[in-house]
């Protein structure tokens, strides 16, 4: 099996439009270079028959491919493919634009102290993820 999306890409000026639980699904495979399903499937913590659903829509919209390890068959692998790390690195960049819309109002003082709290959170959540 060696599934990828590019006969089902879509025309790049489309937006691509996912649910809530596919852009999870997104980027959390944009956080390795490549997943094998079954540890998808722990990390997402959703079976193996939902994520497969899952991963069929998103190489549908042109933003993942799947194929098969080359150590062991049996291996399904997923990734992301250029218009998958496209898609999450513009929303990525769209975030921080958003992020710094809202902080142009606070003040200073106000900025220093948010980011130093973003910056405890993101150390623990380095800790526990």
């Amino acid at each position: 099996m060696h599934e990828t999306s590019k006969q089902n890409r879509l025309d790049s000026s489309v937006p691509v439009r996912l649910t809530p639980a596919q852009i999870d699904t997104l980027y959390t495979i944009a956080t390795r270079p490549e997943w094998r399903m079954s540890d998808l499937s722990e990390r997402l913590q959703v079976s193996a028959g939902s994520l497969t659903t899952m991963v069929n829509r998103l190489i549908e919209a042109g933003v993942v491919d799947r194929s098969r390890s080359q150590l062991d068959r049996r291996v399904v692998i997923v990734k992301l493919n250029e218009a998958g790390e496209a898609l999450v690195h513009a929303n990525r960049q769209q975030f921080m634009k958003n992020l710094q819309l809202l902080m142009s109002d606070l003040s200073e003082d106000d900025q220093t102290q948010l980011a130093q709290a973003m910056g405890i959170v993101v150390d623990i959540l380095n800790k526990i993820v």
